[in-house]
């Protein structure tokens, strides 16, 4: 009764692979406080930092970099250009396609008095007296944890925490050129499509489905099994199963 169901265990039987090489290229660099586990592979030009711990079967394609002290579970897969910052923690079986980056800053910056923006958040809309000034940076202290059986796809990215970490539980898909802001919490099992943005600091929960170039603001709650249709922009919280459509988000009804 589920013909596409079936049609995923038959393509993973018929699934040729990139044609990694097994083993340790030659020039592949791989600090010697790194630990790998029995039958990991690199890929040629890869970097694998200090402190670096990688499970067992794991396998680093060409041109990756693994950061000072991250850690990758068994059985991980990652494509070619994948970029693991210093300190990310990955669960068994995650597989990054090309170009995926974790563990970036968040985007969190501040000014010494009120600014412009602020002004205009408390008025809804007026500025005040509010001058021009430069922006400071506030530096991410947290990283990226990532639990087991998460997917990402190509130009995906997920920024470090402020203080905490951001979070993705177990077994979320993201799809490609998806971006998760510093702070954020993504549940288990989650589906978040292409070019969808989830801001800082804002907490998905479990089963949710954002569709392609969804937007949530940041500092709100999504319940779970929510479903969000396509371009839908989310600005306020959400209750667990709803189905929201549009701009701003609308309940969808029968």
């Amino acid at each position: 009764n589920r013909p596409r169901y079936a049609l995923s265990g038959v393509t993973r039987m018929l699934d040729k692979g990139q044609g990694f090489k097994p083993g340790i290229h030659p020039t592949a660099v791989i600090d010697p406080e790194a630990v790998l586990g029995e039958g990991v592979s690199v890929g040629p030009l890869a970097v694998i930092s200090a402190g670096a711990r990688i499970g067992a079967g794991s396998v680093i394609g060409p041109l990756c970099f693994v950061g000072v002290d991250a850690t990758l579970g068994d059985g991980c897969f990652l494509r070619e250009h994948v970029s693991i910052g210093a300190r990310v923690t990955i669960g068994p079986r995650f597989i990054a396609q090309s170009g995926v980056r974790l563990g970036g800053d968040g985007f969190s910056f501040v000014t010494a008095e009120l600014s412009t923006v602020e002004s205009a958040r408390q008025t809804l809309g007026d500025q005040g007296d509010a001058a021009p000034q430069p922006w400071t940076r506030i530096h991410s202290l947290g990283a990226v944890m990532i639990g087991a059986d998460v997917e990402m796809g190509m130009g995906s990215t997920i920024d470090n925490g402020t203080i905490r970490d951001t979070r993705v539980g177990d077994g979320t898909k993201i799809d490609n050129l998806v971006h998760i802001g510093h702070n954020a919490v993504i549940g288990k099992n989650c589906l978040l499509c292409g070019q969808a943005g989830v801001g800082g600091s804002t907490r998905v929960g479990d089963n949710v489905v954002l569709g392609g170039q969804v937007g949530l603001a940041d500092n709100i709650t999504i319940g779970d099994r929510v479903i969000t249709g396509g371009g839908t922009i989310v600005l306020s919280n959400v209750p667990e199963g709803r189905t929201m459509l549009g701009y701003p988000a609308t309940q969808m009804s029968k």
